[in-house]
């Protein structure tokens, strides 16, 4: 069962491209299954209400790991291993980042 990750707000859509590497793309679905790779993975960020899980205090940001699933109309957002509710329309899906978004530590 996953995580319930409470409530984020300002929430935002990062696209992370993935390197040109013949077989990656095959080897990224087997380690993570169930992600969204149209038009490439996604994670998401934004700033903490509530923290049923207690990893983030509020108003501290956070980055999920990848998304499986976005259901806009109740807000929810599920990852890897944690469903969040996000309570206001967010920022929608940003243009690429690049990868340096994987290196940012909250």
């Amino acid at each position: 069962m996953k995580k319930d990750g409470g409530l984020i707000r300002n929430w935002q859509l990062h696209h992370l491209i993935l390197p040109d590497i013949e077989g990656l793309e095959e080897e990224f679905l087997v380690t993570f299954p169930g992600v969204l790779l149209d038009p490439g993975p996604l994670k998401f960020s934004g700033t903490v209400v509530e923290d049923s899980a207690g990893r983030y205090k509020p108003g501290w940001h956070m980055i999920s790991s990848y998304i499986c699933s976005i259901d806009r109309e109740r807000g929810v957002i599920e990852t890897m291993n944690t469903i969040y509710k996000v309570i206001d329309e967010g920022n929608d899906e940003l243009p690429d980042m690049g990868n340096n978004i994987l290196d940012v530590f909250y």
